[in-house]
């Protein structure tokens, strides 16, 4: 009857067998979907090659071209000329000689790429080991160059350069400080640091001030100074009796 159902356990089974995968499926295999795929790619490589192996060992048939029957003699001349007209061409061309100005043409493009090449390696300097590959072992770690904190102690011969330098340079301070003795310069040398100079600077700013100062403005600009002074030996003078001590300045 076409309206009774099956069987329970055939039922089953079916619906098991929904939306399985292919048989031929990556999702089937534990080895990863890229490496599959270059499997795949090298086999079918290994096939065309075959392929190709076979084809070439075999003898070509070279069958000759006959009219059909009711065939007109220009329609078989017409299929025959198309059939033919690649290995024509071919061969028309290969026994054509070559004119003087595509030879000129083909000398010229020689002499553009081997002068091209000659600036690459005026420029670059010869080879640049772009055909060299390097066999890295899976798995295998690169470590960073090592990095030095501090100067390596000088040993030997380079021990001996060391000494000798600073030696060299001792005695030039030395005597470029004799030097700057000499010559009423300071006493280290004839260096001036920065802070040195930045004083010089803003005394000779306060020269130019008091030298274009007047008369009633010196009077009040020593009149605060001394007023200064005195306020601060008092102060001075009161820390030194509480602390039992007998000022000399006042």
């Amino acid at each position: 009857m076409p309206h009774k159902r099956s069987k329970a356990s055939v039922r089953n089974e079916r619906r098991k067998n929904i939306n399985l995968p292919a048989q031929d499926s990556d999702l089937n295999h534990d080895a990863p979907k890229g490496f599959l795929r270059m499997m795949r790619m090298k086999e079918q490589i290994e096939q065309n090659r075959k392929k190709k192996k076979e084809k070439g060992t075999t003898p070509k048939t070279t069958d000759q071209p006959t009219i059909q029957p009711g065939e007109r003699m220009k329609d078989f001349a017409l299929r025959v000329e198309n059939e033919y007209r690649a290995d024509m061409n071919k061969a028309h061309k290969s026994t054509k000689p070559l004119t003087e100005r595509k030879k000129r043409n083909r000398q010229a493009r020689k002499e553009k790429e081997a002068n091209k090449k000659q600036k690459i390696v005026d420029k670059y300097g010869g080879r640049d080991f772009d055909d060299l590959k390097d066999n890295v072992k899976f798995g295998e770690v690169a470590d960073a160059p090592p990095i030095f904190k501090k100067l390596p102690k000088a040993r030997g011969q380079n021990k001996q350069v060391l000494e000798a330098k600073t030696q060299a340079a001792a005695s030039t301070s030395t005597t470029k400080k004799v030097d700057g003795n000499n010559g009423d310069q300071d006493t280290n040398g004839g260096y001036e640091s920065e802070e040195d100079e930045n004083m010089k600077m803003l005394k000779a700013s306060h020269k130019r001030k008091l030298a274009n100062m007047s008369a009633s403005a010196k009077k009040a600009l020593e009149d605060e100074r001394e007023r200064t002074i005195s306020m601060y030996r008092a102060k001075k003078a009161k820390k030194m009796e509480d602390s039992g001590l007998t000022p000399s300045f006042v």
